[in-house]
């Protein structure tokens, strides 16, 4: 016999001499107080004895079973229901038991899944969230805080950890500190240096009431290094923009104030100064212009451009524009274009501006007796900056100049960023043509990629997804 076969045996024995104590007291006085006869009192207890264990072992053995029953589904919920030998009240009782266990197990399943379900939600969210406890332990974390602090791209790692540990930033501890002990509201602002600087935002709000596994404040983190960037540039585009005006404006009136003054019966300087200020108003002109259509590009930056467009079409009637200044710069201008490349999404004033810009600034940073070299091709790569997925057109525009240095490279689409700003100037550049050819190409949901090597030449790539069939069968029925 098991051990707990053994226990529940002598359990029942037990109850079988308990409950005859008072009869067996009762016999015992008989034979003492009223002369009963000893053997009549044995022969009596025996079957007083004897009933009983026909009772605990027909009635009671039932009502241990259901004992044995609960004490193992507190350890096993799926414990298989004991059988009974025929008594009401203890197959009553089970059948209570049996409904309170399922009752319980749904419960508990439900609970599980609403954890399981909490979890995914904050799993979703994009932004970083952890939730400590009162000693400042972290009881969970989702899949965005998990990546933040690289902890194996899990935020099973976080947990247990103290807030310290993670975010090692004074501000951030205090407030944390603040809303577990006074119950109050923080918010800070702290930045990670590595593996790439980033400025995050942090919110830690204390909890109404102590959660059941201790979560006592939540800590929100939104990432706000895109924000202050954009803030940094706008401040830096009004800062530039009112110098790239001032310097032109300042020589007009310079030279207005002298063709008042001295030079106002000079006719040969006045001349070279008409010739000055007509360039310098130009320039104003071309400022303006690109600070109009950037603002104009950025204003539909969001509506993306369906119609389709021949790119072949539209990159030789650039190139005819050229023909002059590449003439004049001795510069050999060659297009190769696959065969049967498609059309491509898009508006055909926006990518004629977008190969103007780019093919104009080959021309004029290429040198003399350079060479530009303009390729098309069905390409199945695709930047990771780019959507979809597919092949797209990729259209190479390689010159032969001196080369960008690489630190420059990240840069260069950044409005007002020259590398040389004298030459810039003096080329006619205004410092925003690759800031309107990044935002166009945005617009058309492609990419933009730089390469270039000191004494090599420079190689600007745009991708750009095809148009869809039916908008190209469209086009060519029309």
């Amino acid at each position: 016999m098991s051990a707990p076969d053994s226990a529940s045996f002598r359990r029942l024995i037990a109850w079988c001499f308990g409950p005859c104590i008072p009869a067996w007291a009762v016999l015992a006085g008989l034979v003492v107080f009223a002369d009963l006869d000893r053997t009549a009192a044995a022969a009596g207890g025996v079957i007083v004895f004897a009933m009983m264990a026909v009772l605990v072992f027909s009635r009671l053995a039932d009502f241990d079973r259901l004992i044995r029953y609960a004490e193992e589904s507190l350890l096993n919920p799926d414990a298989p229901l004991p059988e009974l030998s025929g008594s009401a009240t203890a197959r009553r009782l089970l059948t209570a038991i049996a409904a309170l266990r399922k009752l319980w197990t749904e419960r508990r399943e439900a609970a599980a899944g609403l954890a399981r379900s909490g979890q995914d939600v904050l799993d979703a969210l994009p932004d970083p969230l952890i939730l400590i406890d009162r000693r400042r332990r972290i009881i969970s974390a989702n899949t965005a805080a998990g990546e933040l602090f690289d902890m194996d791209r899990t935020a099973q790692r976080l947990a247990g950890r103290d807030l310290a540990s993670v975010i090692r930033d004074p501000k951030v501890l205090e407030a944390a500190d603040l809303a577990l002990q006074q119950r109050r509201k923080g918010t800070t602002q702290f930045t990670l240096p590595s593996p790439v600087e980033h400025t995050f935002g942090a919110l830690v709000a204390p909890l109404p009431a102590i959660n059941a596994d201790g979560t006592a404040a939540i800590v929100a983190l939104y990432d706000q290094t895109e924000r202050l960037k954009t803030d940094r540039m706008r401040a830096d585009f009004v800062a530039n923009a009112s110098h790239e005006l001032r310097t032109p404006l300042a020589a007009v009136l310079g030279f207005i104030e002298t063709l008042q003054g001295p030079a106002k019966d000079d006719a040969e300087a006045r001349e070279q100064f008409l010739d000055i200020m007509l360039k310098q108003a130009n320039r104003m002109t071309r400022l303006i212009d690109d600070l109009l259509s950037l603002s104009r590009i950025e204003l539909r930056e969001h509506t993306r451009p369906t119609e389709p467009v021949d790119v072949e079409a539209v990159i030789r009637s650039t190139v005819e524009l050229f023909e002059r200044q590449a003439e004049e710069r001795r510069t050999t201008v060659t297009i190769t274009i696959a065969p049967d490349v498609p059309a491509v999404a898009g508006d055909v004033g926006e990518l004629g501006q977008v190969f103007h810009n780019l093919l104009g600034n080959a021309i004029k940073y290429g040198g003399d007796d350079g060479k530009v070299e303009i390729t098309v091709t069905l390409s199945n790569y695709r930047p990771p900056a780019m959507q979809g997925r597919g092949p797209c057109l990729r259209i190479d525009i390689k010159d032969s100049g001196e080369g960008i240095p690489r630190e420059h490279l990240p840069r260069l689409t950044e409005r007002f960023y020259r590398i040389d700003t004298a030459r810039s100037r003096q080329l006619g550049g205004t410092g925003l043509g690759l800031a309107i050819v990044k935002h166009i190409v945005n617009r058309h949901r492609g990419a933009m990629t730089i390469d270039s090597e000191i004494g090599k030449g420079s190689v600007f790539t745009v991708f750009l997804p095809p148009a869809s069939p039916g908008a190209a069968a469209m086009r060519a029925a029309s």
